[in-house]
């Protein structure tokens, strides 16, 4: 059967048609004038979650991996990821593909350079956690030929448009490097600013966000933000030395930070002299603490706290927690309700401490706080409270537990709490519950028929000789309970004792390296995971090993705080001895050049 030449061009135009709107909807190649409308991002522009100061960026991850330690623990995969960035590649892909298509004299050096230059950049998180959106600040003297012609090339690109206008007419570019990937930048006499997604300065119809623009109109005119204040950072000046990094206290705590909101911020400060032989440079790095002195419980003195711990932990840190806050919360998960919490939080008093050993599990820290000295009915009144919260809050639902006397076969079934007292201090309740990644095995309980899974914790709390003590794992309550009977040595006899009440931070590079190797095998099954498990055995486990040659290492604080909110320096000590008497061996540690952070031994 033929077709007539009208019923053939019908559909020759139908088919075209349909390709059409295919290859627009995929790809859009009609759509780069509205490359920006994503839609506004939400971020507080006033207080970046991180801030970074750097002479040249593109040496960051390099200079980050002089420090020994880091070295050692890191590998050349490090600085090639960030080298081999997708933004990056993209972004001088497309400004490559722009030179040669209008004849831009961009030499690929000058391309380079753009990633070299002295740069500004806050940084905020974006929903998968990371800091994936940023605005970047930058002098524009080494690429000022870069930026020749671009309203010319904007105005004849599907790459490159111009989107939005700043006050005083200064224009704004989008680059779009993929599909959903596009910069903006706008520059203005010797300054540059770019962002990594419209949504930081654009709403969803391609308007300016007026406090947004007004920021970075600010950062074209005088290359200053609000970042410097909420930090309380000194400008970095038109030429910085090195590279200094802040993060909030607020991003590391995953949003946490209102629990202990007398810190505010870390920083990190870099500065390497070079070797004029063509050698290493000495890499010299600096640790600060922003902290709140008024939101401090007892200035964050950790003494009575690294008193009551077992020693050698992997991991062990102080946290100056606000007790209101945290009863707060507790208030909202609790049987008893806002008031039982408020009775425990008025009875918990200084910062708190969390602690991680090797022979539990990442899941399963120990955490220990002081309690409030008391009389007879104050104690009782907070025995009953925390009996009743662990109660309410501790548990899950186990198919095969007996049923409550009293209650519903159909109701929420879970194993009962025990309650011990282990003389006239010490109180210890306990309650089984089933889990895949317990540490304690079912087979072994005398329970073992109404548990749920072939692993369960033993989830502990203990109130004991003016410390309160919780773990998922009641081996670890039970150590804590023979250090303070004196029938285990406490992490307090391994630190220098002049160094006790201002150290916030222990590390037992050994303990830690077998913890997370055991914990990355458990997570990698043989029989489930065999590629990631040997990509494991061959990339993870000897860096952890080279991680366990080095010495415990504990950071401090200064004997004096400072009466208002300021930055205070963080002293980085390792104790060699008790390496030599642990390991056997201090190599890596002992390369540690003389400026290094952790050259005072214990």
């Amino acid at each position: 059967m033929k077709m007539s030449r009208k019923k053939i061009a019908i559909l020759v135009v139908g088919l075209l048609v349909v390709a059409g709107v295919i290859i627009q909807a995929v790809w859009r190649p009609f759509a780069h004038r509205k490359a920006a409308g994503n839609g506004e991002i939400v971020l507080d522009i006033h207080h970046p979650d991180a801030v970074i100061d750097s002479e040249a960026l593109s040496r960051l991850p390099r200079d980050i991996l002089s420090v020994p330690l880091l070295r050692d623990v890191l590998t050349q995969d490090f600085v090639d990821y960030y080298e081999s960035d997708n933004t990056r590649l993209s972004a001088e892909g497309a400004l490559r593909r722009l030179a040669f298509e209008h004849q831009l004299d961009w030499r690929d050096e000058l391309i380079r350079r753009v990633f070299d230059e002295p740069a500004h950049v806050l940084l905020w998180r974006s929903p998968d956690g990371r800091l994936g959106y940023w605005v970047m600040s930058m002098h524009r003297n080494g690429f000022a030929k870069l930026l020749q012609g671009v309203g010319n090339v904007a105005t004849s690109d599907a790459q490159l448009s111009q989107v939005a206008k700043l006050s005083g007419d200064v224009p704004v570019y989008a680059l779009k490097l993929a599909v959903g990937r596009t910069l903006l930048f706008a520059s203005k006499d010797d300054r540059l600013v770019v962002l990594s997604a419209p949504g930081v300065l654009l709403d969803e119809k391609g308007g300016l966000l007026g406090e947004r623009a007004d920021v970075v109109s600010g950062m074209l005119s005088s290359g200053r933000d609000d970042a410097a204040r909420a930090y309380q950072l000194d400008a970095p000046g038109e030429s910085p030395k090195g590279h200094r990094l802040v993060v909030s206290a607020n991003y590391l705590s995953f949003g946490y930070q209102a629990f202990f909101s007398g810190i505010d911020a870390l920083r990190f400060d870099f500065s390497s002299t070079g070797n004029p032989a063509g050698g290493r440079g000495v890499a010299n790095w600096q640790t600060s603490a922003l902290i709140v002195p008024d939101k401090l419980p007892q200035q964050w003195n950790s003494a009575d706290l690294w008193r009551a711990l077992p020693a050698n932990p992997a991991a062990c840190t102080s946290l100056p927690a606000d007790w209101k806050e945290a009863s707060g919360l507790l208030g909202k998960v609790a049987g008893g309700g806002a008031d039982n919490a408020a009775a425990i939080g008025d009875q918990l008093t200084g910062p708190a401490a969390v602690c991680w050993y090797a022979k539990s599990t990442l899941v399963a820290p120990v955490f220990v706080a002081r309690v409030k000295k008391q009389d007879a009915a104050d104690i009782a009144a907070l025995k009953t409270a925390l009996g009743k919260t662990f109660g309410d809050v501790i548990g899950a639902y186990e198919a095969k537990a007996a049923k409550a006397d009293g209650a519903d076969s159909a109701g929420y079934r879970r194993l009962p709490v025990t309650t011990r007292e282990q003389g006239a201090d010490v109180t210890v309740w306990q309650r089984p519950v089933s889990a895949r990644s317990g540490t304690a095995l079912t087979s072994k309980a005398s329970f073992a028929s109404q548990l749920s899974a072939e692993r369960y914790f033993p989830v502990t709390l203990a109130l004991a000789h003016g410390y309160l003590i919780f773990s998922p794992d009641g081996r670890l309550v039970d150590d804590t309970l023979a250090v303070l009977d004196k029938r285990y040595p406490a992490l307090a006899d391994t630190l220098a004792p002049q160094r006790l009440p201002r150290t916030i931070l222990t590390l037992t590079p050994s303990s830690a390296a077998a913890l997370i190797e055991r914990e990355a095998g458990a997570a990698l099954p043989a029989d489930q995971e065999a590629v990631f498990r040997n990509a494991s055995r061959t990339h993870l486990v000897p860096k952890l090993h080279a991680l366990a040659h080095y010495p415990p290492v504990s950071l401090t604080l200064p004997q004096n705080l400072p009466g208002s909110t300021g930055w205070v320096p963080v002293e980085w000590w390792f104790d060699r001895a008790r390496a030599g008497a642990g390991s056997g061996s201090t190599e890596g540690a002992a390369d540690t050049p003389a400026d290094q952070p952790g050259t005072g031994g214990d």
